[in-house]
């Protein structure tokens, strides 16, 4: 008989009142900004749909679409949503399906659903026609824009019978985007437990890998923790865990190398509970030791977050972060020796942006990368930042990354060799002996209280908490 079973989960528990209040909390904002032309219109939003696996008799996994989860917490597909502004009243409509298909698949009730999600009226799909002949509201708000970072937009209703009704294609998506952007307590309380329970995979698997590990057992171990012990079925982006010179690509999945000794691994992986995501990077060295040359990597960005960190109050803006840790990383640089000149013309060239390639972080929240970076009203990307994923004001309930990071990536250096208004500022001798350590990316996901920033995730972050994390020690006894 097993005398060790596993133990039962321990899952968050989700409010009853939790999405009312996201709909109360949206409709007061959408009143307030677009007035009295609100009156007597119906805000209609799309669902996510099931997608075919190419010609099989299966679907792809589709988690539901971010607004749509938001207001109602419906994780069907194929299904849409009217919020009724006059009177804040929300109806869902849901397939309907006949008994062959309720044969293979779980199917719940209209009653069921009204229920479960403590919604005000549950209809089908084919009853939205009728709805709106019974109600006729003066205008319907569709939810359409170009996303920040994807820019792609999502698809909107397509009926016939929704042309005998004024549409706004241009209010709801700035509206619903600027509400995500500012997250309530309660989506706060969500937000800190699924970065706890991100934080402990991630430690467990700094305990637990060696060299001679495949870089999928990191993946692995990582998914089982949040997944056994916290009902975290799916992460919110493939995990990167690159190890060595694998560091250097920003995005790596590939997952598939056999760990070696004194190695760096760059680990980037987050969870995901009811919807909301976690981001979190930590960096370690695969024998628990950092080598001379990986410390000095490691402490230039473990310096730059934390020069980011102290910098962060309400009223900051982004931007001027990223300029901050683009001049804390060239100083850096600059005193290892792989980069030469003056520090005027270093920052006027950007040299640093040949080592730190990327923005210095990203809202976050139902998406890894979270909506409203560059919402209508907020400062514009400029060319001269583009890299950039937001340059907005920081305000008490955002929740972003700060994640500076130092690469060595071979093609971007080459070709920065080829340049002589590059090549000048570059000591290719030196930076030749660092190319082994791959990159360094540090990540927090932080909260922004009206006392200051929260950084939710709880990881070693200082050579000492690393390496005594690595042999298994308490590494939080350790403050330096």
């Amino acid at each position: 008989m097993n005398t060790d079973p596993i133990p039962p989960p321990k899952e968050y528990a989700i409010p009853e009142d939790f999405h009312q209040n996201i709909r109360t909390r949206f409709l007061n904002f959408f009143r307030y900004t677009v007035g009295d032309k609100a009156r007597n219109s119906v805000i209609m939003l799309m669902g996510a749909f099931k997608i075919n696996k190419h010609d099989e008799d299966q679907q792809y996994r589709v988690e539901q679409e971010s607004n749509f989860h938001y207001l109602f917490g419906v994780d069907f597909l194929n299904c849409y949503a009217i919020i009724d502004v006059d009177n804040g009243k929300s109806v869902v409509f849901v397939p309907q399906y006949d008994s062959n298909y309720k044969m293979w698949n779980v199917v719940l009730n209209n009653d069921e659903i009204k229920q479960k999600y403590k919604l005000d009226e549950v209809l089908y799909n084919d009853d939205i026609e009728s709805w709106l002949n019974n109600r006729q509201p003066s205008l319907i708000y569709y939810f359409y824009g170009i996303d920040d970072y994807s820019h792609h937009s999502l698809p909107i209703p397509e009926q016939p019978f929704l042309q005998n009704y004024d549409s706004d294609y241009d209010e709801l998506y700035y509206i619903l985007t600027e509400c995500r952007v500012r997250k309530t307590p309660q989506e706060q309380d969500i937000m800190r437990y699924i970065c706890k329970i991100s934080s402990e995979a991630h430690e467990l698997v700094i305990k637990n890998i060696r060299k001679g590990n495949k870089e999928y057992q990191m993946e692995a171990l990582y998914q089982y923790h949040t997944f056994i012990n916290h009902g975290c079925r799916f992460t919110p982006y493939e995990c990167i865990c690159a190890s060595g010179t694998n560091g250097s690509v920003l995005h790596y999945e590939e997952n598939s190398k056999t760990i070696k000794e004194r190695e760096l691994i760059l680990n980037d992986m987050g969870g995901k509970f009811y919807g909301y995501c976690s981001d979190i990077t930590v960096t370690f060295p695969s024998d628990g030791r950092f080598t001379q040359k990986q410390a000095i990597i490691y402490n230039a960005v473990l310096d730059t977050q934390r020069q980011v960190h102290n910098s962060l109050k309400v009223g900051v803006n982004w931007g001027d972060m990223q300029l901050l840790a683009e001049r804390t990383i060239t100083k850096h640089l600059f005193n290892a020796g792989l980069i030469k000149g003056s520090m005027e013309d270093l920052i006027k060239n950007n040299i640093c942006r040949l080592f730190f390639t990327h923005g210095l972080g990203h809202m976050l929240g139902l998406r890894t990368h979270d909506v409203g970076g560059y919402n209508k009203g907020t400062p514009p990307k400029l060319p001269e930042l583009s890299q950039l994923q937001f340059r907005r004001d920081l305000d008490v309930g955002m929740i972003f990354t700060n994640e500076p990071g130092i690469y060595f990536i071979d093609f971007i250096l080459q070709e920065a060799y080829k340049d002589p208004n590059k090549s000048k500022y570059l000591n290719r001798e030196r930076i030749e002996e660092f190319m082994h350590v791959g990159g360094v990316r540090l990540e927090d996901d932080i909260l922004l209280t009206a006392n200051g920033p929260e950084i939710l995730n709880d990881v070693p972050r200082t050579i000492k908490q690393v390496e005594a994390c690595w042999r298994g020690e308490d590494w939080r006894q350790i403050n330096d």
